[in-house]
């Protein structure tokens, strides 16, 4: 039996992975962490523990490390799979202390690959120099000069960060602007708009090379995918398998992009398992069991085939007794 660790289960990612875990048969007992009582995921694994908040100023980083190193010992932790985006870049700069003060393997990449990812700027430079369509983009001392070869509607979100808070579409000057002043360390780039054909898009990587993709169509509600399609997407696929070899992760990596006159355009790049990681696994294309079995050495490829459909996502409830509640609060 393999012993897995998932931080940030209360997270869409992290519950993603449980769910991920729960649809395999993977034999293992799993360990989660989170921050608060109230993260769900903490109700459907093995074992639970509450770490000290990272994002608190007063709790340093070695703290947080030091705490983590702790339950992964105590728990005999195997592999470890991040479940949260801001313990990402943590997580990567801290793999090999975690690795050499305990005995388990950290599905995380490396620091540089999770720069590229976790900074758009650093994202688009990347696209570029490798010779992959990009988004045009422009950082704000620049704007004035980018204004005047790319034509509004333009979009302004955060350099870091992966969600949809403060993305604003801009139709003229004066809101560019304001979204500059309103979105903190802003990118200002064009509209994908000539379809609107946007997909999310899967790899999981070992070594150079590629264990799975899945490329899904699908269908945004306040930022997440609330719809996928599994269809026919072999250009995709192509274009995709060969810019993560040239990324070259350790596990998962996320790309979202849309198809444009120029072929695709891949606007966000996310190393780390995907909230949309669950659907994938309805589709055929478990990421986190092919890990695993990767990493255990019993990975057959065969048992992972896509199955060409819709995955429609929904709200869940989650009865939790008061005792169980209050020994996780405690």
């Amino acid at each position: 039996m393999i012993r897995i660790l998932v931080t940030g289960v209360g997270s869409l990612i992290g519950q993603g992975i449980l769910k991920s875990i729960q649809h395999s048969k993977l034999d293992c007992n799993v360990t989660g962490t989170d921050y608060f009582p109230s993260a769900v995921g903490l109700y459907w694994v093995d074992n639970r523990y509450i770490l000290p908040d990272l994002i608190k100023p007063e709790i340093s980083e070695s703290q947080w490390v030091e705490a983590l190193v702790n339950i992964i010992n105590k728990e005999d932790i195997d592999l470890i799979l991040p479940g949260l985006d801001f313990e990402i870049p943590v997580l990567a700069k801290n793999k090999s202390i975690i690795e050499n003060q305990t005995e388990a393997l950290l599905l995380v990449s490396s620091e540089e690959v999770v720069k590229i990812g976790n900074d758009k700027w650093e994202t688009v430079n990347f696209l570029k120099n490798n010779s992959f369509n990009y988004p045009n983009s422009s950082l704000p001392e620049n704007m004035e000069s980018f204004i005047r070869s790319n034509p509004f509607p333009l979009i302004v979100k955060p350099r870091f960060g992966h969600t949809s808070e403060n993305v604003f579409l801009v139709k003229n000057k004066k809101d560019l602007d304001i979204a500059i002043k309103k979105c903190d360390k802003p990118i200002i780039q064009e509209f994908l708009r000539h379809s609107d054909r946007e997909y999310t898009c899967g790899t999981t990587c070992i070594d150079n090379e590629v264990i799975t993709l899945i490329s899904l169509r699908r269908v945004l509600k306040n930022g997440n995918t609330q719809q996928a399609f599994c269809e026919q997407t072999e250009e995709i696929d192509a274009y995709i398998k060969k810019l993560t070899l040239s990324l070259n992760p350790f596990g998962a990596i996320n790309f979202q992009l849309r198809i444009t006159s120029r072929g695709p355009v891949v606007f966000e790049i996310n190393p780390r398992f995907s909230g949309t990681t669950p659907i994938r696994a309805i589709f055929g294309i478990n990421e986190v069991e092919a890990m695993v079995n990767k990493l255990t050495g019993s990975l057959l490829e065969k048992n992972f085939k896509e199955k060409n459909g819709v995955v429609i996502r929904y709200l869940e409830d989650q009865f939790i007794p008061w005792n169980k509640y209050k020994a996780t609060s405690s």
